[in-house]
This record gives C-alpha cells, sequence and structure tokens, in this order.
C-alpha cells in the first residue's frame, strides 16, 4: 500500500513539475512577445490589422525561441542558426503585412530589435533571479523562526 501511495505521489509530482515549466516557458514568451510588439507598433506606426499581425507572429516566434534557447542551453552556435532560421520566416511575414516604408524601416532596424529582445529577456532572467533569492531568503527565515 505504501509503495502505491509513493508511485502515486511521484507521477503527481512529475505531472506537476513538468506542467510548471511549461507554462514558465509560456509567460516569458508573451511578455517576449508583447515588449517586442508594442516597440514595433510605436516605431512602424501600424495601424490596428497590422498591430494585430504582428503581435500574432511575434508570440509565435517569441514561443519558437523561446523553446529553442531551452532546448539547445549551452549551444549558442545551434541556437543562433535555428534562430536565424525562424526569424528569416519572420520576416517573410512581416513583407506580407507591412507597407513598403515600414517593411524598409523595420529591415533596416531589425539588429535594433534583436538586440533590445535580448536586453528584455536579460532583465527577465535577471528580475527572476532576484526573485528566487528574495524566496529563498524568506524559506530561510522561516525556518529560522519556526525553529526559534
Amino acid at each position: 500500500m505504501k509503495k502505491l501511495l509513493v508511485m502515486t505521489l511521484m507521477v503527481f509530482g512529475t505531472v506537476f513539475g513538468a506542467f510548471a515549466t511549461g507554462n514558465n516557458l509560456t509567460v516569458v514568451a508573451e511578455k517576449r512577445a508583447n515588449h517586442l510588439s508594442e516597440q514595433m507598433i510605436r516605431e512602424l506606426r501600424l495601424n490596428n490589422y497590422q498591430s494585430n499581425k504582428v503581435r500574432e507572429i511575434n508570440l509565435d516566434v517569441a514561443a519558437q525561441i523561446t523553446e529553442i534557447e531551452q532546448q539547445h542551453a549551452g549551444n549558442e552556435q545551434l541556437i543562433a542558426e535555428k534562430c536565424k532560421e525562424v526569424l528569416a520566416a519572420r520576416d517573410l511575414q512581416f513583407e506580407d503585412i507591412l507597407s513598403t516604408v515600414q517593411y524598409n524601416d523595420y529591415f533596416g532596424d531589425r539588429k535594433m530589435y534583436s538586440k533590445a529582445d535580448r536586453e528584455f529577456v536579460t532583465s527577465l532572467n535577471e528580475q527572476g533571479s532576484q526573485n528566487l533569492a528574495t524566496n529563498q531568503d524568506a524559506n530561510k527565515n522561516a525556518v529560522a523562526s519556526n525553529v526559534n
């Protein structure tokens, strides 16, 4: 009976752990896409239709890039190669949505958008590290107060 209970708890722990990790990646991808989309909407002066399409495309691309970075962590060359393919596909989609002038502005500023995206993700990671450190400190204090 104890073995059955332990096995059941292990299965639930594994399932919920995997769900929590996947959910975190989705949140990061959404934040990443929203940040980039807002910047593009302002700078390229997109209309409502273009804004909605750019948001959809950026959400899809951010999810793909976040997944690539997660799967191939530590292999920067492979990450760069796969992300380049995803970004090239995004460029083709933008070409269909943006006007010629807007696309030329976007195409000229792609490096700036990529840099802003990387900086935003870095700031998210730093905030996550600070939150983790704060939670760990709170847990230590809770343990110390429970011992006393």
